[in-house]
Formats: C-alpha cells, sequence, structure tokens
C-alpha cells in the first residue's frame, strides 16, 4: 500500500469514527436537582455528626477531669467545673449561638437550599427518580423540608450520642450535673431514684428515711430541692451544695475528703439536678443551704446500698 492509498483509509476510518459518534445528551435539570440534593444529604450529614461528636466528648471531657482529681486526689472541684461549665454552655448549650447550635443551623439551611429545587414530594416519593424517605416510618410523613430535616437530624443524634455514651459512660450524668442533660436523652444513665430535699418552717428536713437513702446497687441519686419549702431568703440567691463521698463530714472539708459536689440553685425543681453514682458502696452525704443572712442550715446522712 503507497503512503496515498493509507491516508485514504485513515481519513476514512476517522470519518467513519466521528459519523457513529453521537454527543451524549446533558442531564436533565430533574437530574441534577435530585444528585445535589442526594449529594447534599449525604455529606451535610456526615459533617453535622462529626461536629456534634467531638463538641460533646470535648465538653464531657473536661468535665470528666474535674470529677476525677476531686474524686481521686481530693482537689476542690469548684473552680475547675466553673471553668468546664462555661465552655459546655458555648459548646453544647441551649444558646442559638453555641456550637452545637450552629451545626444544627448549617445542616438545616445548607440541605434545604440544595434539596428545594426537587421539593418535598420527590424527597419522599418511592418511585421512579425519588429518594425514598416515604418508607421512613418515623420522618416519611413530614409535611415540609424543615420538618423532614429536622426528623432526620433527631435520628442522627440517638445514633451519635449513644455513640458518646460508649466512649464517655458518664457523659449523662455530668451533663446532667450542669444543667444540660434534659437537651441529650440519648445519652444512656444508669437507673437513678429521685431525693427531693425540703424544708419545714425553714429547717431542712433529712431525706429518706430518717437520712438513710437506699438506692440498688447500681444505682444513681438525683437530688432536687423544692422550690415551694426550700427558699427562704426572700429573693433568687439560695442554693444547695450537696456533697457526697466516703467519710464526708457536714459541712464538708474538700482539701481533706475526696468526694463528689455539685451546687444547685433556685428556683430549684426538675431543671436544676444534682446526680450522683451510681453506688456500689455505702457512702456518707451533707446537703447546705445558703439562702440570706438567716437560712443556712444543713443536714446529713447515708447513702445506704443493700
Amino acid at each position: 500500500m503507497n503512503a496515498l492509498h493509507r491516508d485514504a483509509l485513515v481519513a476514512a476510518c476517522l470519518l467513519a469514527s466521528v459519523a457513529g459518534w453521537v454527543k451524549p445528551a446533558d442531564a436533565s435539570p430533574v437530574l441534577d436537582a435530585a444528585k445535589l440534593c442526594r449529594k447534599a444529604l449525604s455529606t451535610k450529614g456526615r459533617t453535622y455528626a462529626d461536629k456534634r461528636t467531638r463538641l460533646l466528648l470535648n465538653c464531657v471531657d473536661k468535665l470528666l477531669k474535674c470529677a476525677l482529681r476531686a474524686e481521686i486526689e481530693g482537689e476542690n472541684p469548684g473552680s475547675c467545673r466553673s471553668r468546664a461549665e462555661d465552655s459546655c454552655k458555648r459548646s453544647v448549650g441551649p444558646a442559638n449561638d453555641s456550637g452545637i447550635n450552629r451545626a444544627v443551623t448549617a445542616f438545616d439551611d445548607k440541605i434545604f437550599d440544595a434539596c428545594s429545587d426537587i421539593g418535598l414530594a420527590t424527597m419522599l416519593s418511592t418511585a421512579a427518580g425519588g429518594l425514598w424517605f416515604g418508607n421512613d416510618a418515623t420522618c416519611g410523613m413530614s409535611a415540609s423540608i424543615p420538618v423532614l430535616l429536622d426528623c432526620l437530624r433527631g435520628r442522627l443524634d440517638v445514633h451519635i450520642d449513644a455513640t458518646v455514651g460508649r466512649t464517655k459512660p458518664r457523659a449523662g450524668l455530668l451533663l446532667d450535673n450542669i444543667g444540660l442533660g434534659g437537651n441529650y436523652p440519648n445519652l444512656p444513665r444508669p437507673p437513678t431514684i429521685t431525693v427531693t430535699v425540703t424544708a419545714t418552717a425553714g429547717v431542712l428536713n433529712q431525706p429518706g428515711v430518717m437520712g438513710t437513702i437506699s438506692p440498688a446497687a447500681g444505682e444513681a441519686v438525683k437530688f432536687l430541692g423544692d422550690p415551694m419549702t426550700v427558699p427562704c431568703g426572700g429573693g433568687m440567691n439560695g442554693k444547695l451544695t450537696i456533697t457526697v463521698g466516703v467519710g464526708v463530714a457536714c459541712p464538708p472539708d474538700l482539701t481533706m475528703t475526696p468526694a463528689q459536689q455539685v451546687v444547685i440553685k433556685e428556683p430549684y425543681g426538675p431543671a436544676e439536678p444534682a446526680v450522683f453514682g451510681p453506688f456500689l458502696t455505702d457512702q456518707a452525704y451533707c446537703i447546705e443551704r445558703k439562702d440570706g443572712g438567716s437560712c443556712m442550715d444543713n443536714v446529713s446522712g447515708t447513702i445506704d446500698v443493700p
């Protein structure tokens, strides 16, 4: 074959190749929108899960450090716990600008922006092209995209918090003691009995039976202040300091005795708990009240584990 024939053959092959090739059509806007929504759900969900996990673990680690120093070394935990509590409120507290709520807002806003073009019906649809969230027994009846995202995020929270609880088993109790536990109900807690501290005619009553509180082995004890009878100073400055430990005197000397100590304040009630335990051995407790010049007293007793 001479050069002329060879060049002609190559040209013919190229022409045939071009003639047989058809440019694929661009993806439809509906497909592009569905892909954008799906990707946002995956990436923003992962980002939110990572952020929530880090914030909770960092907060609990600060609180746990304070508790261990008090329990093992006998250090007064007041200043350490105060710093940890301030940090936790900024990171996982209820304020709109806390770290956890900024993560919630980013999850909701970015996924809503990415999914608004395909709409709720397509997100719920189990037909071709749908994202099948309608099959979700919990979230499948959501009335709007924001409601659906709130539901899906709640499902994520259950798994995230369970993982945090396995990593830091005391997480739930530690957050309860700074008033943030109610925002994280999925953190595991031990079985708990509740003891309400009351007063009669301005004098604290001994809780339990003659001052003896009897949890079962492995149970924790939650102390609450009675908002009707414990206050007596006429303002909102009252507080109960509850200390639990082996050999605790009343009032306690934390420089000498390793102990757990939590302060609860007015207006008392379920939103202001002090949680201790779980208990496997007997320990002493002391409850001190400070509420104005004439309302300063204390009661003591035993946590008696059968």
